[in-house]
């Protein structure tokens, strides 16, 4: 053994990748992670030689790369915030600091969350649009609902309008490999673009940098936005009864919140392509309709191309101002722990915590990963429900009778510190008491989550934290 520790390709070795351990160490510490990450990484990097490093490379660079490339996106609102309630002035403050003042006074907001509307809505907004649809989306699978939404966009290509299609190269991979399917749209003047394209992100180190966002823009005038992919999982025409889709909640929005929604589109696209997008301004209507365009929306996007992390810091400050309920709707909890820390401090102030999550969702690995906080909630106090009738694929948060978040973020590590999000911040009563109907409408369908006493069971189910930060 001392005879093959002795050998100079050993001791090489060695001080090679001591060398790349630290390095990474550095780079961790000057990124300010968070302690649960910075222990997650450090043991796949010590259990894993070399092969950990490039796992670093590849999936745990966060903004490091790609702040070199793609422009901070600053967001700038119409007018001075008129608004006088407090929890709206104090994220307006939140968002000014992050240089994304995109808090808008007059908008027309409408809830959708039914499949099979969604469906018919998307279809009639492609089908109505006159000037411009742009659609930015994670997944768009060339299924039944796929394929009659593609044909609709061909279809408006066709008649001269302009038809941008945005999609993540991981997210879209299926897509990405055949993307000889886009040719009849292209051929009809429409374009496609990849979000990071798989291989090229590959060696740029930004694989793990996707964009998440979900943004379907039609004549930069009326706007879908929430949660919801382009699939036959999530929207598509009635299907037979005992058959259901994944429970999905969207937003339809018209207003002066467009405006930010298609700067954000334009410079993604940008950034995608190289190419510029004219953008139009807001319509005056929306100032001199005052009955119809009169809700606060707030939009926070978030990702490698905003300053700070506007996302956490909204999330944390509407968790710590809640005084009587917080209703949380997510299909993956692998919450911060500051996060978690806020949700416990909640309970112990008197707060009701209700939280909804499916029983079963489309990834095995969020599932294991979830069971400690899960636990840990519900032995505080919290309420915790497991959806059992589908997939519930909806993100909200509500506070109180103050604010909902909706959007397309989910409370997990990846969508809080890594993709590219966006969400929205309503202060209407009249939609989140309409929201708060709807989460009360999933109670009979969900079983109450009762914590395992099993000590086998718990001590695996903490283990699942050491990695839960790199899921």
């Amino acid at each position: 053994m001392s005879e093959f520790l002795s050998l100079p390709l050993f001791w090489l070795y060695l001080t090679a990748y001591s060398g790349l351990v630290l390095a990474a160490l550095l780079h961790m510490l000057y990124r300010q992670r968070s302690p649960q990450s910075l222990m997650a990484w450090l043991l796949t990097l010590l259990l894993l030689p070399y092969f950990g490093i490039i796992l670093y490379l590849v999936f745990g660079t966060r903004k490091f790369f790609v702040k070199r490339t793609k422009s901070r996106i600053e967001l700038n609102a119409e007018q001075p915030l008129k608004s006088d309630h407090w929890l709206t002035q104090q994220t307006d403050h939140i968002l000014r600091a992050n240089h994304i003042s995109a808090t808008s006074e007059h908008n027309h907001i409408e809830i959708l969350h039914n499949s099979t509307e969604l469906y018919d809505a998307f279809l009639s907004a492609i089908e109505n649009a006159q000037t411009s649809i742009y659609i930015e989306t994670y997944i768009f699978e060339l299924d039944q609902t796929g394929q009659a939404i593609l044909q609709a966009l061909t279809h408006k290509a066709q008649q001269g309008i302009k038809v941008c299609l945005l999609l993540d190269g991981i997210g879209s991979f299926n897509l990405y490999k055949h993307q000889s399917k886009f040719k009849p749209l292209i051929q009809q003047g429409g374009k496609v673009a990849f979000f990071h394209p798989v291989f090229g992100s590959l060696f740029k180190g930004q694989i793990n940098l996707r964009n998440h966002r979900k943004i379907y823009l039609f004549d930069e005038h009326t706007l879908l936005t929430g949660g919801m992919n382009i699939s036959n999982e999530y929207l598509g025409a009635a299907q037979p009864t005992g058959e259901q889709r994944w429970k999905e909640f969207m937003l339809q929005i018209s207003g002066t919140a467009i405006a930010h929604y298609a700067k954000i589109f334009s410079e993604d696209w940008y950034y995608a392509t190289n190419q510029t997008l004219t953008l139009e301004p807001p319509q005056k209507a929306y100032f001199d309709d005052p009955h119809r365009y009169q809700q606060i929306l707030q939009t926070v996007p978030s990702g490698p191309d905003i300053e700070g992390e506007p996302l956490f810091e909204v999330l944390l400050h509407k968790l710590y101002s809640a005084k009587h309920n917080i209703q949380i709707v997510t299909p993956y909890f692998i919450p911060d722990s500051s996060v978690l820390n806020a949700l416990l401090i909640a309970l112990k102030r008197g707060v009701r915590v209700q939280l909804f999550t499916p029983e079963t969702s489309d990834h095995l690995i969020f599932d294991l990963g979830r069971s400690s906080y899960t636990r840990e909630l519900a032995e505080a106090g919290a309420e915790v429900f497991y959806y059992t009738q589908s997939m519930l694929h909806a993100k909200l948060l509500l506070i109180d009778q103050e604010a909902m978040i909706s959007g397309s973020a989910n409370l997990d590590y990846r969508s809080i510190y890594i993709n590219y999000e966006v969400i929205n911040i309503v202060y209407s009563s009249n939609l989140i008491t309409e929201t708060q109907a709807w989460i009360e409408d999933l109670k009979p369908n969900c079983i109450h989550f009762t914590p395992t006493q099993s000590k086998t069971r718990r001590l695996l189910e903490n283990l699942t934290r050491i990695i839960a930060p790199i899921l």
